[in-house]
């Protein structure tokens, strides 16, 4: 018997209904992806801040004269200034690799995929570990190259976040995030001893610059630390990391940080009004955490500009 023109048009319909309930049952599927973002305690973000964000922290080893503690969980930021002020030597590691593992096993209980951004792999081999624990999940890790340290690595981790918040899957954020950003800091560090200590200089370089008095101004570009330039007085080594920060522009195209070392809070809260008034931006004012003072020592202050995500903007 023939259909008549109704019931082919009904049947349309339904049909037509039927793969609307699919694509949102498809779509839907998609928006509730549960991620969980991790980074590391280099990002330099605080057990209470850890939790105030929604994003999970493997904390870094610390040797200080050879006793072993976990960054911000067993020691905090000023005992350890202390203790590089009192001449013991320090020495910083990835975090453990079974600790590691056991801790994204225990969140993909709760949660279908885990994003982690590392610090620069330049910077320590916990880059290559992480991707080597992700052939022990099945895929449930993605492993961003990050070249970032410090709060631009902390802001960084907020961005990825931020993108799955949007519904980005995590291969997208890997993607936008390792094509898109970009990071440039100044580091001046305050006593030159303590890159001899870490090896960044050679200790007949370190007692030449201080009899001369020169002064080293470093820069993180890349994922690298590095020698920008030399100058006579810690004064002139603040102003010239000053004026290169604020090449970067437009100045709206960036994130924009003043980090302390525990050096003098005025000085620090002076560049972090200088640096508003110069970009007419938002300047977060933050510290510098043990991974990066380990190198650099107490007393270093930073200037760090981030490049904006454009689907955040």
């Amino acid at each position: 018997m023939c259909l008549s023109i109704l019931q082919h048009k009904n049947l349309f319909v339904n049909s037509y209904l039927e793969y609307l309930k699919l694509w949102y049952s498809i779509k839907e599927m998609e928006v509730i992806m549960k991620i969980a973002f991790v980074t590391d305690s280099s990002a330099g973000i605080t057990l209470e801040d850890e939790k105030k964000m929604g994003i999970y922290v493997l904390r870094m080893p610390l040797t200080i004269n050879e006793e072993t503690h976990l960054e911000a969980s067993t020691i905090t930021r000023e005992a350890l200034i202390e203790a590089m002020i009192d001449g013991k030597v320090v020495h910083t590691s990835q975090p453990n690799i079974q600790d590691s593992l056991d801790r994204f096993e225990e969140l993909l209980k709760d949660y279908d995929h885990i994003v982690y951004l590392p610090i620069s792999k330049f910077l320590s081999g916990t880059y290559d570990t992480a991707n080597m624990l992700a052939q022990e999940l099945d895929g449930r890790l993605t492993v961003v190259d990050t070249n970032f340290v410090s709060w631009p690595l902390r802001q960084m981790t907020q961005d990825a976040k931020a993108l799955g918040d949007l519904g980005y899957k995590p291969e997208q954020i890997k993607e936008i995030l390792e094509t898109q950003s970009y990071m440039y800091a100044t580091l001046i560090p305050e006593d030159i001893q303590y890159l001899k200590r870490g090896g960044r200089i050679k200790p007949a370089a370190a007692a030449v610059a201080n009899l001369l008095k020169i002064m080293p101004v470093l820069e993180v570009t890349e994922g690298e630390i590095d020698l920008y330039e030399k100058v006579r007085t810690h004064r002139k080594a603040l102003m010239k990391a000053f004026d290169r920060i604020i090449e970067f522009q437009p100045f709206d195209d960036y994130h924009w940080a003043v980090l302390d070392g525990g050096s003098d809070p005025g000085l620090v809260e002076s560049f972090t009004r200088e640096l508003e008034d110069k970009t007419g931006c938002p300047v977060h004012q933050g510290h510098i955490y043990p991974i990066v003072l380990g190198h650099t020592g107490p007393g270093t202050i930073a200037f760090s500009a981030v490049k904006k995500i454009k689907e955040l903007v």
